[in-house]
């Protein structure tokens, strides 16, 4: 009986054993492993943290769809006040993206080309929506998925300068909110004088 009992006990520390090993391995793989599957630099070095590389390869998806959002307007709109907006949303997006994406191939990183939908991004069915409108409808639908958009931006945005490390990227955070919630308020006028 003596020897069962033992066995047991045993048998249970190595279970016990195995899971501790198991649930270390996965915090290692988790915080530990480079994106992208590619070499990184030593965080300490560089000045950036696991949150910083997050965000951008979060961000930059996320950008990539309302760049494409806003190179329809000019096929589909003669709105000025929305072909300026879409204008604006493209060049700053492409800049922060050039810049992030830079970023990352000096950390040894990949450019993300895709990525699982984010906070406010618009769903294929909508995109496939917004590229079929055209004149007022395409104002309205645009405006409407923008602001959704521009707010999930916002939120991450938010989340990362908190959690970040890297100067520079934090203040493109900050940058980003200020300029998309008066994006968001412009929008918001326009749909108050669309009704």
């Amino acid at each position: 009986m003596k020897l069962r009992e033992s066995l047991k006990d045993n048998r249970r520390k190595v279970a016990v054993t195995a899971l501790i090993a198991g649930a270390a391995l996965i915090f290692l793989v988790a915080f530990f492993v480079p994106l992208n599957n590619a070499p990184a630099k030593n965080s300490s070095e560089t000045g950036f943290n696991r949150a910083d590389l997050m965000f951008m390869n979060m961000m930059i998806i996320h950008h990539d769809q309302a760049i494409e959002m806003a190179e329809l307007a000019p096929n589909r709109t003669d709105n000025e006040n929305i072909l300026e907006l879409s204008r604006n949303i493209s060049e700053a997006q492409r800049a922060e993206n050039e810049q992030m994406a830079e970023w990352l191939r000096e950390l040894g990183y990949q450019r993300p080309v895709r990525g699982h939908r984010m906070a406010g991004m618009a769903s294929q069915e909508e995109m496939q929506r917004l590229k079929n409108s055209s004149g007022r409808g395409f104002d309205r639908l645009f405006s409407e998925l923008m602001i959704r958009h521009h707010r999930g931006g916002i939120q991450m945005a938010q989340a990362f300068s908190r959690r970040g490390s890297y100067p520079e990227l934090i203040q493109m955070e900050k940058q980003m909110i200020e300029a998309q919630q008066k994006e968001i308020q412009l929008m918001q006028e326009w749909q108050q004088n669309w009704n």
